[in-house]
């Protein structure tokens, strides 16, 4: 009862009592849910009963990605992309950047193209971020949803593609990457283990949450990783998230 009237709060504290009491309801009773958002010029899905509605909280309500850019982005790539709630927010603040969504599991990538389908410049890519080519499984070994499946490697067997960021940016003709948001449920550890000097030198901007919480050592090749290829950054935190700019680029 406490958490209801607490989320209430939240939708009318962001949205004004009408229309954060209207939003409210509509997550409560419908099944498939096509909202409008204030300060967001396309209506996307969300599926009820799933996380949905707690990755909408993470992002629309609390803020996570309320982030104050030093500079403005023309290409992001957005890892873990799930149903494309980060790139809605990006696209809508940065119309020009173009967006590469990453998304390993095939529900959410069908809402992920739904959601997009109204802005322009956004690519697609159906696979996992790793460290090398290989192949991959979605499993929700934590049982908490879509919000937080992992990929786990099976060469042999796996059904989705890995892809490198190495590979990302030569299939997308970039040379750097201005925001790299990632949100891959411990993957983080297997992308930063290896084979990431050549190209994290290249991005300006990392935007992630780390999963230590449910996998230990998560963050700390992510860190050592961030310390060898740096020269100078900044750091911060913006609710779940862990916020690192790449000083080196700043002149460039």
């Amino acid at each position: 009862m406490k958490y209801k009237f607490s989320r209430i709060a939240c939708f009318i504290d962001k949205y004004g009592i009408f229309k954060g009491i209207s939003l409210y309801f509509v997550f409560k009773f419908k099944h498939a849910t096509k909202i409008k958002v204030p300060g967001i010029s396309s209506a996307f899905f969300l599926r009820k009963n799933t996380s949905d509605a707690a990755v909408f909280d993470q992002v629309f309500l609390h803020g996570d990605y309320n982030i104050n850019f030093s500079f403005v982005p023309t290409v992001i790539v957005d890892a873990g992309a799930n149903i494309g709630l980060f790139t809605i927010v990006m696209k809508n603040r940065f119309p020009e950047a173009k967006v590469i969504c990453v998304e390993p599991d095939k529900d959410n990538y069908e809402i992920l193209k739904k959601n997009v389908s109204g802005y322009k410049n956004v690519e697609l890519m159906h696979a996992g971020l790793w460290s090398s080519e290989t192949k991959l499984n979605v499993v929700d070994k934590y049982e908490m949803g879509h919000s937080a499946l992992v990929v786990e490697e099976n060469k042999e067997k796996g059904d989705v593609q890995a892809i490198t960021i190495d590979m990302l940016m030569r299939t997308q003709h970039i040379d750097r990457i201005d925001v790299l948001k990632i949100d891959i449920e411990t993957s983080e550890r297997e992308l930063f283990l290896q084979n990431y000097e050549e190209w994290l030198p290249k991005v300006r901007l990392i935007i992630i949450e780390l999963h230590d919480w449910m996998k230990d050592g998560c963050s700390k090749p992510f860190f050592e990783a961030i310390n060898k290829s740096f020269n100078k950054y900044s750091y911060a935190i913006c609710g779940a998230n862990t916020i690192i700019e790449n000083k080196d680029l700043n002149c460039q």
